[in-house]
């Protein structure tokens, strides 16, 4: 069926063409390594890997005629098992594998497979959002019943920060459905993401959606030697980073010199060849250094050739030097002057806060604005993997003195659907409004302290206008701490609570507390066991503690003398 016996057979999967090239010069190299993930990474997946099995559940459970490729098949059997669904026309397929397109060097298995006329499209499930609201823009959508009927959804789009990394997936597995002649043609470029959101603005709002990539689509400016800077389509951008990874893997399989120099970026703290990467860059390499308001690869490689190879080196870059700066923009992706100018500027900044050892500085010489009130509410929430906010964490304290402060949880570890999530909202807003009713009576004022947009935005979508008092933009109570501290602070490796709270001297009980943890001690404090309830003490303390956290973050900027 495939050429896998041929030793010089390069076949990337789908991941190939959004990873970095180096990884796929290693994993072709002489001494490939295997992924081991850490526990947070585990939970990621093991959550995605659940979400997956309820979406395969949900729709084979509505379409009755949907083929499922068992996963337990060998890879030519499930092959095999594929092309017969197609053949047979199968209006759905759950878990297929494509056969390998050995000229094209590329292997895959969508998740599912849509027909379409006389062919199919790709779709893949994601364990994270497809959709945000846009007023001027129009996404489009098919319901869990009709999957193969797009419907414009006007107000919406896709999700801007997996857009591409999911465009580029879909992109391979399209060109794998046309190397086997089972693509229903050029008219019909369009691919699919199935995440966790829901219908948007219906009534029947707990039904998940197909969101369409439109992959002819420009979706950015890139640049290339060859024909500069240009606005390209995913099919454009995945069709050159793929077979860029196939001559780098090539090259590495047949032992020739590497075509690609390791950069630091994001990707190295899940990648297995980190430490193999460190050992062959510079300690100084400032690529390695920052860890927030990074520059992308071909900036950095691009100063690389420039000269700037140390942390030292871009501290002190000139950007009043235009020769130097031209030379610079005209080899980044980015169009505009002042935008790439300041990605620059933001680079150079950290950089120097880096050799100077200064992990955070004031922004200005102006004292720091921090608003305050008699009363003060730290506020936190935490929420399922279907985004249903299970628990609402509060920390009271009077006229700033921690000895006054008490928390106060509003938990339902069984919250499972919008109803319930309601119910739970209800309560903590009745309390809240308690509280802020008697500091009035008391002639005191309060104000509700929250990072980041998640706990009103996620009011306002539960309860709507029903808390317009507590969430006016003049009259209401709450204050977004992220956007006071971003105002007047920079951070060198960047402004989420769990890397600003230990600056200000604060630390959580628990070592491993991070998001994909606290899922799965979700899913442990939803069973009827007995590790039940140690699983809900260690969610309402790390719910605490970051409400904690934020009463020092605050303190710290009241006082801040640096």
């Amino acid at each position: 069926m495939n050429d896998r016996n041929n030793p010089n057979l390069v076949l990337l999967g789908g991941y190939a063409a959004k990873q970095c090239p180096v990884r796929t010069q290693h994993d072709f190299g002489p001494e490939p390594l295997a992924w081991m993930p850490g526990e947070e990474d585990q939970a990621r997946l093991d959550a995605g890997i659940a979400f997956e099995a309820t979406v395969f559940a949900t729709l084979a459970a509505a379409h009755p005629d949907a083929v499922l490729v068992e996963a337990t098949l060998s890879h030519d059997d499930a092959i095999t098992s594929t092309l017969a669904a197609m053949d047979a026309g199968a209006p759905l397929i759950l878990g297929g594998w494509l056969p390998d397109d050995c000229v094209g060097g590329r292997k895959g298995k969508p998740d599912l497979l849509i027909r379409v006329e006389d062919g199919y499209l790709p779709a893949d499930v994601k364990h994270h959002r497809t959709l945000e609201a846009k007023k001027t823009k129009a996404a489009q959508l098919s319901r869990i019943t009709s999957p193969a009927v797009r419907t414009p959804q006007s107000g919406w789009t896709s999700a801007t920060p997996y857009r591409l990394s999911d465009g580029l997936q879909l992109a391979h597995y399209t060109r794998m459905l046309q190397a086997c002649g089972r693509h229903p043609g050029p008219g019909h470029m369009w691919a699919a993401i199935m995440g966790t959101t829901a219908v948007p603005g219906t009534a029947d709002a707990g039904e998940l959606v197909l969101v369409w990539h439109n992959l002819n689509e420009p979706v950015g400016f890139t640049y290339s030697r060859s024909c500069g800077k240009a606005a390209r389509s995913l099919l454009q951008r995945y069709d050159h980073e793929h077979s860029f990874r196939v001559a780098v893997a090539t090259a590495a399989a047949k032992r020739h010199a590497p075509l690609v120099e390791p950069v630091g970026q994001p990707e190295c703290h899940s990648c297995p060849y980190e430490h193999v990467c460190n050992a062959q860059m510079r300690d100084d390499d400032p690529s390695r250094a920052l860890t927030v308001g990074n520059l992308d690869t071909r900036e950095w490689l691009t100063l690389r050739r420039l000269g700037i190879t140390t942390t030292a080196d871009l501290a002190v870059i000139d950007l009043d030097d235009e020769r130097f700066f031209e030379r610079y923009y005209a080899e980044t992706s980015h169009r505009g002057r002042d935008h790439a100018r300041s990605r620059l500027g933001g680079a150079a900044q950290r950089a120097a806060m880096i050799t100077a050892g200064t992990p955070l500085t004031r922004t200005d010489d102006t004292p720091c604005q921090v608003p305050a009130a008699d009363v003060e509410v730290d506020l936190d929430i935490e929420w399922d993997t279907n985004g249903h906010v299970y628990l609402w964490g509060a920390r009271v304290r009077t006229d700033q003195l921690d000895s006054t402060a008490t928390f106060h949880a509003f938990a339902e570890w069984t919250v499972m659907d919008a109803v319930r999530e309601r119910e739970l909202a209800q309560r903590f807003v009745r309390w809240l409004r308690d509280v802020r009713d008697r500091a009035h009576l008391d002639g005191r004022g309060i104000r509700v302290f929250h990072w980041s947009a998640a706990e009103p935005s996620r009011l306002r979508r539960i309860l709507g206008s029903d808390v317009a008092d507590l969430l006016d933009a003049d009259t209401g109570v709450f204050t977004d701490l992220e956007r006071v501290f971003k105002s007047q602070f920079l951070s060198v490796h960047g402004s989420s609570i769990k890397t600003v709270a230990p600056l200000f001297g604060f630390h959580w009980r628990a070592d491993d507390a991070g998001g994909a943890v606290s899922q799965k001690r979700l899913d442990q404090a939803r069973e009827d066991q007995p590790t039940c309830e140690a699983a809900r003490r260690w969610l309402l303390s790390y719910n605490a503690d970051d409400t904690e956290a934020m009463a020092v973050i605050r303190d710290g900027m009241r006082t801040w003398d640096g």
